[in-house]
């Protein structure tokens, strides 16, 4: 279980860079033109979703975002074949 606060801000890329395959929570102080969080301060990072819910409830942030840092598709699942979507007619 990795609890940190660095204070310092630094961009979402940076932490992404920092703590791969991780979850990380930090206060968000700036946003990009879409509104996506672009900028904040790190406020803890696990590498499990609920180590890193216990570390964040223990928190008051007024703006805080979470992450995973890691691929959202396991790297075994990124090509499947093709008949996989294939629908069979029933007609």
């Amino acid at each position: 279980m990795v609890k940190k606060r660095t204070g310092h801000v630094e961009t979402v890329d940076a932490m992404f860079a920092r703590y791969p395959d991780e979850w990380i929570y930090f206060e968000v102080v700036e946003r990009d033109k879409y509104e996506r969080p672009s900028k904040g301060i790190l406020i803890a990072h696990h590498p499990s979703r609920e180590g890193l819910h216990e570390l964040i409830m223990q928190r008051k942030v007024t703006h805080g975002a979470t992450f995973y840092t890691g691929p959202i598709v396991p790297k075994e699942h990124e090509m499947l074949p093709s008949w996989l979507f294939v629908t069979p007619s029933l007609a």
